[in-house]
């Protein structure tokens, strides 16, 4: 099953997609969802499969990120083996590490990603979302997909000057160059762990433009989405509704580009997974 965040006559609703339209869930909250479990989720498709019968879908006006307010954003850290093989002097990571992002980042398809200055040296990079299905805390790797509500695509932006110039003054760069006003575009659905049951099978691309930037499966994770999971949840209680990003691959980040290619306003930025969709936005001056 595939739901979808939706505007309609000015507020937001949780559907199912369908390849005629969307069928109306009964839940104005996807986090709501979430947390109502199975019993829930059973409420949803006999409404979907009533809707799809009768032909009483509906156009959506615009589709939301499927998880507007994420409780916590959790980010893989240096998690694909092109990644440090993109970088001389970097190790290869003996532990699984993560950083974080406000939820205030998060937008959706459509939605425009604000370039706060002009030098800011604006990066992107495609990533697998994991929505977070009931409350984990120190998973094993062999149960950790229990846990899993679904999966979406994720867009982690970076203001890299920010970033890994800053990171050593008194507040942490990191944080701050990952945590910007929309710096995390996700969507375009949330596609339950009945359609993607082994993730490590996705593909994960992006394009600027639409000149094909990264591609690469999931397989080139170091830690795939089970042990990152099990090493999060060793330290931090995950919750419904909670993401958890993959990590993303080197390709053709702006920054490994000769010479670096940053986003720019009046660019076009898309990030997509196989089986999930694709999440395109366009860039614009915020000063």
């Amino acid at each position: 099953m595939r739901l979808v965040t939706y505007a309609i006559n000015g507020d937001s609703a949780v559907g199912v997609k369908l390849p005629g339209g969307v069928a109306e869930s009964g839940y104005s909250s996807m986090l709501d969802l979430i947390r109502d479990g199975e019993p829930g989720l059973e409420r949803v498709r006999e409404r979907s499969a009533a809707a799809e019968r009768s032909g009483n879908l509906i156009r959506a006006e615009r589709i939301l990120a499927p998880v507007p307010r994420p409780g916590k954003l959790l980010f893989g850290n240096v998690n694909f083996h092109s990644v440090v093989e993109a970088f001389e002097d970097l190790p290869m990571p003996e532990y699984a590490s993560f950083f974080s992002k406000l939820p205030s980042t998060v937008i959706g398809p459509g939605e425009a990603i604000v370039k706060p200055y002009p030098e800011m040296e604006l990066d992107y990079s495609v990533e697998l979302g994991v929505v977070i299905g009931k409350t984990a805390r120190k998973l094993s790797p062999e149960r950790a997909l229990e846990y899993v509500f679904g999966y979406t695509v994720v867009n982690d932006l970076s203001a890299r000057d920010i970033q890994l110039r800053r990171a050593g003054e008194y507040y942490l760069g990191e944080s701050l160059g990952k945590g910007a006003d929309t710096f995390c575009p996700m969507g375009p659905e949330l596609v339950l762990v009945d359609e993607i049951p082994d993730p490590s099978q996705l593909h994960l691309a992006s394009s600027v433009n639409g000149e094909p930037r990264q591609s690469e499966g999931a397989t080139g994770m170091i830690y795939d989405i089970p042990h990152l999971l099990a090493a999060f949840t060793e330290f931090v209680t995950l919750e419904a509704g909670d993401v958890v990003s993959s990590g993303s691959p080197a390709g053709g980040i702006g920054m490994l580009m000769d010479p670096p290619a940053w986003l720019e306003p009046g660019d076009e930025m898309t990030v997509e997974i196989d089986r999930i969709g694709k999440v395109t936005n366009p860039v614009v001056a915020g000063w």
